[in-house]
Parts: C-alpha cells; structure tokens; sequence
C-alpha cells in the first residue's frame, strides 16, 4: 500500500540558529535575564497532517527568530518517542494518548503534558472507523453502526491505542462487548485495508487522509469517525520531563511561542484552504497538495490557546485503569499537567507578537 507510506522531508532536519532580529522590544527582553539565548532543542516528530503547526513554525522560521535551533527526530507515532525522551535524549515529544503513556507516567518516569497536541472536535475528527462494503451497505453509516459488528473482525495495531479505545468506546454505546467481535492485534492500517479488500477484516481506524484514499480505492467505507464516537476527544498532548521544564523554562515558553502562532495559521488552513499552509504540510508529509486540501476540513484541531482540554485526557485514563487490565495505578491528575510555559508564552505572545 504505497500510498499510506509517508517519508521524512530534508527540510526536517536540523534547522541552522540564527539572530534574534529585534523580535521583541528591550522591556520584553529584560523581563527575564537570557531569554532569547541561543539554545538547541531536540523535538520527536511525527510526519502527519497532525504535526502541521511544527511544520509551519519550521518552514516560516519561527523558531529561528527566537533563536531556537531544533532538531526533530521522526518516528511514526508518538508512542514510539516516550522512550527517547524518558531517556533524556529528547528535550519535548508528542505524546499519544494511551494506556502506555499513562503507565509510563503513573511508574515515576518525572514527565508532565505541557500543551495539548490535537483534539477530535466535532466535524475535525482524522480518526476515520473503516468498514467493509457489506457492512455500510447493511446500515453502518454513523457510530449507532456498532450494533451490526458481533462476529465481526476488527484490524487494530496495539492494546492499548487510540483506535482500541474508540472501538470499545462504540462497542459499548451500542449495547456490546469487547468479547463479541474478533480483535485481529499487530496489524497497521495498511495491512488492515488489505485484508478488508479480501473481505477479511470489518473494521479499522485509519487516519485522514488514508481513510479517502482507501474510499476512493473502492476498499471499504467511511462509517463513523472518532468525533462522532468520542466528542472533543484529545488525541496528543506535548509531553517534556519536569527537569526540562523547570530548568530549561525559557525554551519552553519560546517553543511555545512559535507553535502557538503556527496553530493559528493551521486552523485558518483548516478552515480556509491556505495555499501557502497546504503547500508546507504537503512538502513535510511527502503528500500532494490535493490530498491535503481534500482532507479539510476533518485536519485534527488545534485549540488557539494550546490548553488541554483536561477532562478528555482525565476520562481517558479513568478507561484505561478501569475497563481494562492495562493500567494499575493511575497518575494523580495535580502531576499530570503543567501548563505555566504555555501560560507565559500565551501572554508574551498577545503582548509583543514577533511573528507578524
């Protein structure tokens, strides 16, 4: 399935630090000793429409005129980069919300969410729930389409995952168990798609814009998506450890800085069509500006002030630890967030806006 496979860009690779070209006005600069300091900062990344905002805080040079110079590492989910950055290899990394973020944070791993990363909100949801033609044309049109999948197979990568919990999530509203479809475990959504094409599998979470694509392929239908399923549901969060945090305050706020504008210019994107957007978030996902502009407006959202919408995440976790087996101990939700570099950057960036 070449078409779901996304490469990395040139232009994600480390971006060179430059000078700070009057950015702010002399009261800004003072209000905190060594604040616009060139500093190095190691980013995980991953190359979807999702990651739009690094994108375009990267290709507009965001970053460098706060003198930030950041080197991303791509890794296809966000999962895959808690390790890294546990390991101090990693100054700040999108965090996936799942069973394995909380356990790491719950066992004392010292990490906090800073800012959130992109939400499911109503008529943005990316998460698309695929199903086969001989389900959709049985009536799978909407979330209530749960109720026709007992005995169905369901394609899903991990335990533990967005799609495992939008899928149960579903099951349930629809009066079902996780005990009456067939979980199929380790299977991506390419391999998932390939199977429903041999009438093998009836569902599968697959993100924009490789649910249009499968659609367009005649391989199975768009029933339901994940803000449908899961109102306002948080998909990420920016996650750093509390040592950076704390020690390293003023690249937070500056990262902060750059990526709130960048949102902005995302969702106006999203909503609009922005040539100049489409264009960037195309060359960063190695996708044709078509298959981005197509996508729109169901792009994840991202809230213009970056602030968590901390119920979702909170309600998350309570599934985890209570619906299933993957998460024993839960972390206190007054050491889950720690949002006053987001806070600060907020308000530096409604004081003195260098970026326009």
């Amino acid at each position: 399935m070449e078409l779901f496979r996304i490469g990395r860009r040139k232009a994600m690779l480390a971006s060179s630090s430059g000078l700070l070209a009057g950015a702010f006005p002399m009261l800004s600069l003072r209000a905190q000793s060594g604040f616009t300091d060139p500093t190095r900062i190691r980013i995980g990344v991953a190359p979807y429409i999702s990651n739009g905002p690094y994108l375009i805080a990267e290709a507009k040079g965001y970053f460098r005129k706060l003198n930030l110079d950041v080197v991303p590492t791509v890794h296809v989910d966000g999962s895959l980069s808690m390790p890294s950055l546990v390991a101090g290899e990693l100054d700040i990394t999108g965090a996936t919300m799942s069973a394995g973020l909380f356990n790491l944070m719950s066992k004392g791993a010292g990490i906090r969410l800073f800012m959130e990363a992109g939400r499911e909100a109503p008529g943005m949801g990316s998460n698309a729930i695929m199903v086969s033609n001989e389900l959709y044309d049985r009536g799978f049109r909407n979330q209530d389409g749960y109720r026709l999948v007992k005995g169905q197979t369901i394609a899903i990568s991990s335990r533990g995952s967005v799609a495992h919990y939008l899928h149960t999530v579903g099951l349930e509203r629809a009066g079902l168990s996780v005990n009456d479809v067939d979980w199929r475990w380790g299977m991506s959504p390419p391999t998932g798609l390939s199977l429903m094409s041999q009438g093998r599998v009836g569902l599968a979470n697959v993100p924009l814009p490789g649910a249009y694509i499968a659609q367009n392929q005649g391989i199975g239908k768009v029933g339901t998506w994940s803000d449908e399923i899961a109102p306002n549901f948080v998909l990420a969060c920016s996650a750093a450890s509390e040592r950076f945090l704390n020690e390293r305050h003023n690249v937070a706020v500056r990262f902060g800085m750059a990526m709130l504008q960048a949102r902005r210019e995302y969702m106006e994107a999203a909503r609009n069509g922005t040539p100049e957007i489409i264009e960037i978030i195309a060359k960063g996902t190695n996708l044709a500006p078509k298959v981005i502009d197509d996508s729109r407006p169901r792009w994840t959202e991202m809230s213009l002030d970056g602030q968590p919408y901390q119920q979702s995440v909170f309600e998350q976790q309570r599934f985890w630890n209570q619906k299933t087996d993957l998460l024993a101990r839960t972390v206190p939700e007054d050491r889950m967030f720690d949002l006053r570099a987001l806070t600060e950057a907020k308000k530096r960036l409604d004081d003195s806006n260098p970026f326009i």
